[in-house]
């Protein structure tokens, strides 16, 4: 357990909740955080709330070096203990990135934030885990990347041209991710992450 990590992001969750506190109890004039010519005071606490899940996700790394051997579940397919913490540990952060932009959702006016932010990202969350799955060379959650996809594509069409498509997009990349399945399948990029 990296205790440094555990306080920082403990610290960082308490000061988010702090200016969480602050924003509502303060009248709108007296709590500012400009950027640009906006203000935007929500987004110090957001951004302190993603660091201190980022950090306590990290914080419990070393644990899972202790399991280093490979366990055979069926005939050809080998699971790393490894990887499975790592993909864990992954989804851990992309879940608690997930319900900090849910909340900030519920705490900030539709009128502070552009339509279609949050679903741009919500879209970059999901895109972003697996990312980080691709990247160590885990496989990819075939669900995560569709829904990441909605988004940012849907979130972009709303805030560019106030349009809301998301369900039109869904069902065009779902027809897509049908069409290119066998391709997908050949590369063995969406499956089972313990089976990476």
């Amino acid at each position: 357990m990296n205790k440094s990590r555990l306080i920082w992001g403990i610290v960082c969750l308490a000061l988010a909740v702090l200016l969480v506190a602050l924003i509502f109890v303060l009248p709108a004039n007296e709590f500012m955080f400009q950027v640009g010519d906006m203000n935007v005071p929500w987004l110090p606490a957001i951004i302190l709330g993603v660091v201190g899940v980022v950090l306590l996700a990290g914080a419990g790394r070393g644990e899972s070096e202790t399991a280093q051997t490979e366990v055979q579940v069926q005939a050809g397919t080998v699971v790393s203990p490894e990887k499975t913490a790592l993909n864990k540990r992954l989804e851990s952060i992309a879940w608690g990135l997930f319900l900090i932009m849910l909340g900030g959702f519920a705490f900030v006016p539709n009128d502070q934030v552009p339509d279609g932010l949050w679903s741009i990202g919500v879209g970059l969350i999901f895109l972003g885990l697996n990312a980080a799955r691709y990247s160590n060379q885990i496989r990819m959650s075939g669900f995560t990347s569709f829904l990441g996809i909605i988004s940012v594509l849907g979130g972009i069409a709303e805030l560019i041209w106030k349009l809301s498509i998301e369900g039109a997009l869904l069902l065009i990349i779902l027809g897509a991710y049908l069409v290119l399945k066998p391709w997908f399948e050949k590369r063995q990029l969406f499956g089972k992450a313990e089976q990476s």
